[in-house]
């Protein structure tokens, strides 16, 4: 039994060691709201710098100009596993949502990538209307 135990908790630590030792890529990268890429405009950029205590700042948007449509980001990000646990906020304009009014989200949130997916996204997908679902995606 003290075997099973101890060799499960091997297994913990070294999953949990492993997770951590790819550093989150900084720079560029892309970022969409499904609404506005439905548009055929090209993907938005969020710039991702090195912080402290191994946080990442994030700030960036995507924007369909033609028709007054954003989505923006600001805050920061701590990388783990499959997760950034997102501190911050999140604003999002699209014409036919909530009235045509933004939606902001502050606070804390959790992207994800799961699967095979090249992206993470973000879990609180409720609008602010209640009823619509918002894809927002920062891709790796």
């Amino acid at each position: 039994m003290k075997f099973i135990f101890f060799v499960s908790a091997l297994f913990l630590l070294t999953t949990t060691a492993f997770s951590q030792l790819k550093p989150m890529r900084t720079g560029a990268h892309s970022f969409t709201i499904q609404w506005i890429s439905f548009n055929k405009v090209k993907p938005g950029t969020v710039t991702i710098k090195p912080s402290k205590n191994g946080t990442y700042s994030i700030e960036g948007e995507q924007r369909d100009k033609n028709h007054n449509e954003y989505v923006t980001i600001k805050g920061t990000i701590e990388p783990i596993g499959r997760n950034l646990y997102f501190n911050g906020k999140i604003v999002s304009r699209i014409t036919s949502i909530n009235n045509g009014q933004p939606c902001e989200l502050n606070g804390q949130a959790v992207f994800r990538a799961s699967g095979q997916r090249k992206y993470w996204r973000l879990q609180q997908m409720l609008n602010c209307d209640s009823e619509t679902t918002d894809y927002i995606d920062i891709f790796f």
